[in-house]
C-alpha cells in the first residue's frame, strides 16, 4: 500500500457512494490550501484511513539483534569464495549494521565484517578505519585475534593501495554573470506567455562549454541508496558507514554528517522513517524536505511565516538573490518563488496532492517532535501551505541527481538522491535538450551539449528525450506530469527514436569500439583525454542532428564527463 493506493481507494468509495459530486464541490468551494487539505484529512479519518494505515504500515522498525544476525549472514554468503559478491556483502553488512541493537557486540561483528570484505578488495585505508570502528564499538575479546592480525596485514599492504580518483576541477571560460555568479554572464532571462521564465544565451555556444556550476538549496537521498549513501552529504562513502542511534533506514559518513540531519531533517523523519520509504516517492520526499529545510531557517514558525508573507519574498527566482549575502534564507527566496501551476490543475489533480499531504502532514505532526516546533492551529496551517505548495514545485522544479549509465541497471539505480535548484529550475523542457547535467556530489555543472546560437535558449531534458520514446509517448508523460503540451523541436519534426534513426553519409564516425570499450570500463585517462574530440564533433557536425552518429558522440560525451567527476559508483568498479 502507498499514499497512491489510498487516493485511487477513497475516489472509488465516494463513487460508489455516489458522493464524489458532493465531495469535489465542497472541496472545490474551499480557497485556501491549509483548507482543502485538512477538509481531506477529516475524510481520511472519518472513513478509517487514517487508522487502517497506521495499522498496516510500520511507521520505524525497532533495532532488533535477531535481524542483525540475518543480515549478516547474508553477507556472509555473499562473501563466500563461491560468490564473492563483494557489493552485495557490503549493503548487507550495513543493513546488519543498522540494526544492531545500540552496545550489542552485533554492532561491531558488522564492522568488522565489512572490513573484512575491504580487506579482500584491497580497500586498505577503508579496512583499517572499520577495524577502529569495530574497536570502538567494544569487539569482542574472543574474536579479537582475528582483527589484531588483519589489522597487521592491512599496515605492510597499505602503501599498495592506489590513490581514489580526484574529480577532474572543470571551470568556466567566461566572465561570471554580475547577478549570478555561479553561471556564465552570457545566460539572460526571458520571459513570455507561453514558456514562462527561461533561459537565452547572448553569444554562440559550442559543445563542452561550461555555463553554470550550482549547489542545491537542499537534497535528500532516495530510500534504494539508503545502505550505501550518506543520509546528510549523499557521498558514496558505504564502506565506512556508521548507523543512526534510533531508526534502521539512515546512515551517515561520519559523526559530523550524523549530527547535522540530527539537528535538523532527521530530528523529523527519523520517527516515521519506514512510513515515509513505504507510503512516498521521491517527489513527495523532496518536497518534505524543502518544506523541512525551510522550517531550519528560523528559529521559531512565526518567524518564517512573517519571512513567506513579505511582497519582497514573492516569485523571487535565482537572477533577483544577493549573492553579497547569500545566506540560506536568501537561496530560500528562490525556491519558495518556483511556479505551481495550481490554476492549470484539475480538481482531481489538486485532491489527489490533497490526498497525500494529508496523509504526509498527519502522521509527521502526530508522531514526530514537529508538532511541538509548530505551535497551534496557525502554524500547523502554514506548515500545510508550505508543503503542499512544494508538492506541486517539486515535480516539475525537482531534479533527480544522476550517476553515470551502466549496463544492466535500471534508472532509479543510476538516481541516489533529489535536489532543489534554484537557477536549473529556469531551464524549460526540450525532447531534443541542448545542454547536459552532471553531478559530482549533489554539486551541478551545466553543460553545453548542442551548439547554441545567441539570442537562442536553453533546454533541458525532463526525462522525455526523443532518441527513447516516440512522440506519443512523450507528450502523454509530460502532459500528464509537468501540464504541458510541448512543442519543442523534437515534437514539432517528428524526430525518431535511435533505432530508426538513420546514418547520415556526411557524417564521419567519430566512436569506435575501443572508445565504447573503454568508456564501458570508466577509464579514467581515456575519458580525460578524449572528452574535447567529442565536444569538437558534435560543433562541428550540429547542423546534422539528429543521425546516429551524432547521438553516439552525445552517449559517448556524456560517459566521459561523469567518468572524470567521478559519477561512477563503487559497485560498477569492482
Amino acid at each position: 500500500m502507498d499514499v497512491y493506493d489510498v487516493s485511487d481507494d477513497l475516489v472509488k468509495k465516494l463513487k460508489d457512494w455516489k458522493l464524489i459530486s458532493i465531495i469535489s464541490g465542497k472541496f472545490n468551494e474551499l480557497k485556501e490550501n491549509y483548507s482543502k487539505v485538512n477538509f481531506v484529512e477529516h475524510a481520511l479519518i472519518d472513513f478509517k484511513y487514517m487508522e487502517k494505515i497506521f495499522l498496516n504500515v510500520t511507521l520505524r522498525e525497532d533495532k532488533c539483534n535477531k535481524r542483525s544476525v540475518e543480515f549478516r549472514m547474508l553477507g556472509n554468503e555473499q562473501f563466500s569464495l563461491k560468490n564473492r559478491k563483494y557489493f552485495q556483502a557490503l549493503e548487507l553488512y550495513n543493513k546488519s549494521i543498522c540494526y544492531a541493537e545500540p552496545n550489542s557486540e552485533h554492532l561491531s561483528i558488522g564492522y568488522a565484517n565489512r572490513s573484512a570484505v575491504l580487506f579482500e578488495w584491497k580497500r586498505y585505508r577503508e579496512c583499517l578505519a572499520n577495524i577502529e570502528l569495530a574497536r570502538k564499538a567494544n569487539y569482542p575479546a574472543r574474536l579479537s585475534h582475528k582483527l589484531d592480525k588483519r589489522e597487521r596485514d592491512c599496515q605492510q599492504l597499505l602503501e599498495q593501495q592506489p590513490p581514489d580518483v580526484v574529480p577532474f576541477e572543470f571551470k568556466m571560460n567566461f566572465e561570471t554573470h554580475a547577478q549570478v555568479p555561479y553561471i556564465a554572464d552570457c545566460l539572460e532571462l526571458r520571459e513570455s506567455g507561453d514558456e514562462g521564465r527561461f533561459i537565452v544565451t547572448n553569444r554562440d555556444l559550442v559543445v563542452g562549454d561550461l555555463v553554470a556550476v550550482e549547489q542545491p538549496f537542499c537534497s535528500t537521498l532516495l530510500s534504494p541508496m539508503r545502505y550505501i549513501r550518506c543520509a546528510t552529504c549523499k557521498r558514496e562513502n558505504y564502506l565506512t558507514l556508521i548507523p543512526c542511534d534510533s531508526c534502521c533506514s539512515v546512515m551517515f559518513c561520519s559523526e559530523e554528517c550524523k549530527q547535522q540531519a540530527m539537528s535538523t531533517f532527521h530530528r523529523f523523519e527519523c520517527p516515521i522513517i519506514d512510513f515515509l520509504h513505504r507510503m512516498f516517492n521521491k517527489i513527495h520526499g523532496i518536497a518534505l524536505r524543502t518544506t523541512l529545510a525551510a522550517l531550519d531557517l528560523y528559529p521559531t514558525i512565526e518567524e518564517l511565516m512573517a519571512f513567506c508573507e513579505q511582497p519582497e519574498n514573492q516569485n523571487k527566482c535565482a537572477f533577483d538573490l544577493d549573492y553579497g549575502q547569500l545566506t540560506p534564507q536568501e537561496h530560500y527566496r528562490a525556491i519558495h518563488g518556483l511556479v505551481t501551476n495550481q490554476h492549470l490543475r484539475s480538481v482531481s489533480d489538486l485532491f489527489q496532492r490533497s490526498v497525500v499531504c494529508a496523509i504526509l502532514k498527519h502522521f509527521i505532526i502526530e508522531y514526530t517532535p514537529l508538532k511541538d516546533h509548530l505551535g497551534g492551529e496557525d502554524g500547523r496551517n502554514f506548515f500545510t501551505d508550505l508543503l503542499f505548495r512544494h508538492l506541486q514545485t517539486s515535480p516539475s522544479n525537482m531534479f533527480g541527481i544522476d550517476l553515470v549509465e551502466q549496463v544492466n541497471e535500471t534508472k532509479d539505480d543510476q538516481t541516489h538522491s533529489s535536489g532543489a535548484y534554484a537557477f536549473l529550475s529556469l531551464i524549460n523542457h526540450s525532447c531534443a535538450p541542448n545542454t547536459l547535467r552532471i553531478y559530482e556530489g549533489t554539486k551541478a555543472y551545466l553543460f553545453v551539449l548542442r551548439p547554441i546560437k545567441a539570442g537562442n535558449a536553453l533546454y533541458d531534458n525532463y526525462g522525455a528525450h526523443f532518441a527513447i520514446f516516440n512522440k506519443q509517448k512523450r507528450q502523454d508523460t509530460l502532459s500528464m506530469q509537468y501540464r504541458f503540451d510541448c512543442k519543442c523541436e523534437g515534437c514539432e519534426l517528428d524526430y525518431p527514436t535511435f533505432f530508426r534513426m538513420s546514418h547520415k553519409t556526411s557524417v564521419p564516425l567519430v566512436t569506435d569500439d575501443p572508445d565504447l570499450k573503454l568508456l564501458g570500463a570508466y577509464n579514467y585517462e581515456f575519458a580525460v583525454s578524449n572528452y574535447r574530440k567529442y565536444c569538437d564533433f558534435l560543433t562541428q557536425y550540429g547542423d546534422a542532428y539528429p543521425c546516429k552518429q551524432i547521438s553516439s558522440a552525445e552517449e559517448c560525451l556524456k560517459m566521459a564527463l561523469h567518468i572524470m567527476v567521478d559519477a561512477v559508483p563503487l559497485k560498477a568498479k569492482m
